[in-house]
């Protein structure tokens, strides 16, 4: 081999005794040695593996759940019976913000000159109709003996404060959870964009905190407005309608032609005292007019407030009874509701839907139909609960008669406690 006078650390060697030994600091390896390395402390070569430690490979993360797991798919088809004491087994309602309780106007342009990581403002929240009344449903004395209740939201934790103040202002505290964004188990990527998010119901059952309220699919409700938010629990799910930009307009035309309706009446009965001028009435009368044209829909029907939440304490008040949630949602009893006939007296079910599914355990005493097919979209129509991203199958709120019954059976439940009946809207002008 030949030798240099100079070695790979540049000690003199006058004598020429040092191996001719690549500098592994700016020389490649001859092209017959790539597999291997130079040791710096030793004139042997040694194979690479052998020369550079490398860490065991790690094993693939297992995909994510896509599909209900076989424990949850047989609680959902035990059968349901009805409970002698609501008590006996108390039931977890969680709440969804934005969208099932509040809307939040869209944001605001990002200034331009804005620096990077400031948080933009908050954006400003309006209840839904008759949230008040909802809240003091949840939170009255007797509710509290066999209802918990918690929020868990997408949105980002100061959203969620913000929100959950606007909706429960002096009944915070009384919430048995809140929970935000951080606890969907993103990835740090998603976390700040828009993105389908999921909600496992298995974490709250499990989490330390709650565990010992002893919840499961047997006593659980989720109210959430995103139709496949729990794909993984569909038969907990209460999907209802996304309260949006267009309903709160509509809640506002009917709230503007109310009040005007108000301040008529009341002008009406002060005619007494100090009179308008003539013009000054008609105007006031055409304002009055145009309001009242204005809250009319295009089937020529006066508009309503919204009232998915009077419906929402009409089903918490028949599934407190329910031994297991999840197989009355299963069953079809969210839709299979009594209608009145024309007499005004409960006639047969709306139709044929309470019947269980092929899998299904027998409903609860009082129902009886065929079994539907096993598609998920005759399962969806049948029970009307979400199970696919199919745009034309109705859910049980596009039914007008469920809804209704829903809705009469709600404002009864809130009467029966004494809560008043409000809609809590507020004008635009007001």
């Amino acid at each position: 081999m030949p030798t240099r006078k100079f070695d790979f650390d540049y000690n003199y060697d006058p004598a020429g005794t040092s191996l001719v030994t690549p500098d592994p600091y700016t020389e490649p390896p001859p092209k017959d040695e790539e597999n291997y390395t130079i040791s710096a402390h030793q004139n042997t070569r040694l194979p690479m593996y052998q020369a550079r430690a490398r860490s065991p490979s790690r094993s693939p993360s297992p995909p994510p759940q896509i599909e209900p797991t076989p424990e949850y798919l047989a609680v959902s088809q035990e059968p349901t019976s009805k409970l002698d004491d609501v008590s006996e087994q108390r039931k977890l309602l969680i709440l969804d913000l934005n969208g099932t309780l509040v809307f939040r106007s869209p944001h605001t342009k990002r200034n331009a000159y804005q620096l990077r990581g400031v948080q933009r403002p908050l954006r400003s929240v309006h209840r839904r109709p008759y949230l008040g009344s909802f809240t003091e449903y949840l939170f009255h004395p007797s509710t509290r003996t066999w209802l918990d209740t918690m929020v868990w939201s997408s949105a980002q934790p100061h959203s969620v404060a913000d929100m959950t103040d606007q909706c429960f202002p002096s009944r915070k505290d009384d919430l048995v959870a809140i929970w935000a964004r951080d606890t969907l188990g993103l990835k740090q990527e998603d976390y700040h964009r828009k993105t389908q998010t999921t909600k496992d119901l298995a974490k709250p059952w499990a989490d330390p905190k709650l565990k010992a309220l002893g919840h499961s699919a047997r006593s659980t409700l989720l109210l959430d407005d995103s139709p496949l938010k729990a794909h993984l629990q569909p038969w907990n799910h209460l999907c209802i309608k996304e309260y949006v930009s267009e309903m709160r307009k509509t809640d506002v035309k009917v709230r503007e032609a109310e009040r005007l309706r108000e301040i008529q009446d009341e002008g009406e009965e002060e005619q007494s005292g100090k009179r308008k001028t003539a013009k000054k009435a008609q105007k006031f009368a055409d304002r009055v007019a145009q309001a009242e044209a204005e809250a009319v829909g295009e089937d020529g029907r006066p508009l309503e407030y919204d009232g998915t939440l009077l419906a929402v304490v009409g089903i918490l008040g028949a599934t407190k009874e329910e031994r297991n949630v999840a197989a009355w949602m299963r069953t079809g009893h969210l839709v299979d509701v009594p209608v009145a006939s024309r007499s005004g007296t409960p006639s047969k079910k709306r139709r044929n839907t309470g019947e269980h599914l092929p899998s299904s355990p027998p409903a609860s005493e009082g129902t009886s139909s065929p079994p539907p097919s096993d598609s998920s979209t005759e399962q969806q129509e049948a029970t009307g609960v979400p199970l696919t991203e199919s745009k034309g199958v109705e859910l049980w709120f596009d039914h007008p008669n469920t809804f209704s019954y829903w809705v009469q059976r709600g404002r009864r439940a809130l009467e029966e406690l004494g809560i008043e009946v409000k809609h809590g809207i507020i004008g635009a002008n007001e």
